[in-house]
Formats: structure tokens, C-alpha cells, sequence
């Protein structure tokens, strides 16, 4: 049962958060009709990367980014179950890039930032979420 209504910086920072899962949701659509030519545009190291990347790893790419979303709706909702999609959204996230860490070489400063700027907003979206439970403004 909601007791309170929460606070100003909680919507802002729950909006802030359905944008930045909404521009991966794009990222995702915009992912499988990246022609060739758009690859060749890339760097070599990421071209290199883009061609080795397993099916898992796409796979955990749409499961992070969908839950993400829709977790971030759910938050906004201030519905209890958020968590459980960030939760998922974890996870995708490290099915989505556990092939890299195989092979070290693979790994860069720019990909290893980006992925903890990703992994940075998960722990927030759940941090929001147990918030939100603690101060009784989700149900």
C-alpha cells in the first residue's frame, strides 16, 4: 500500500532513467538492419568485435534493454515488481557481454567505460526501486 507520495528528485530521477533505457531500446531496434556499410564506417577494433559477437550476446543485448524499459515504466508506475525487471536487465546485461571477457584483447577502455556506465544504471534503477519500497511509494 502507498503511504506517501515521493519526492521530486525520485520522478526526475525516474524519468532521467526511461530515457536512457529508451535510447537503448532504439539502439536495439536500429541493431539488426545495421547494413554493411554502416560496419565499415566503424573503427577496425569494433568492426572486429561486431563480427564476433555470438548470438548469446545479442540475445542478452534484447533482454537488458526490454526489461530495462520496461522496468523504468514499472518504476514510474511505482509498482514493486521494477525490481525484478532491473534484475533481469542485469542479467541480460551479462549474457550481453560475458563473451568479452573470455579474451582480453578483446576489451578496450572505451567498451569497458560504456558497460560500466550501463552496469552503473542498473545498480541505480534498483537502488531507486528498494527506495521507493522502503519509503512505502510503490505497491
Amino acid at each position: 500500500m502507498i503511504l506517501s507520495r515521493p519526492l521530486g528528485w525520485f520522478w526526475l530521477l525516474a524519468i532521467v532513467l526511461l530515457a536512457w533505457n529508451v535510447i537503448g531500446l532504439v539502439a536495439l531496434l536500429f541493431d539488426p538492419v545495421l547494413g554493411l556499410g554502416d560496419v565499415s564506417k566503424l573503427a577496425s577494433e569494433q568492426q572486429a568485435l561486431y563480427a564476433a559477437r555470438p548470438a548469446i550476446a545479442f540475445y542478452g543485448f534484447v533482454l537488458a534493454t526490454v526489461a530495462g524499459t520496461a522496468g523504468a515504466i514499472a518504476l514510474l508506475l511505482r509498482r514493486n515488481f521494477a525490481l525484478w525487471l532491473f534484475i533481469a536487465s542485469a542479467i541480460g546485461l551479462v549474457l550481453q557481454n560475458a563473451w568479452l571477457f573470455a579474451d582480453p584483447s578483446r576489451l578496450d577502455a572505451s567498451v569497458l567505460g560504456f558497460q560500466a556506465l550501463v552496469a552503473g544504471s542498473i545498480v541505480l534503477e534498483i537502488w531507486l526501486t528498494l527506495t521507493a519500497r522502503k519509503r512505502r511509494w510503490s505497491r
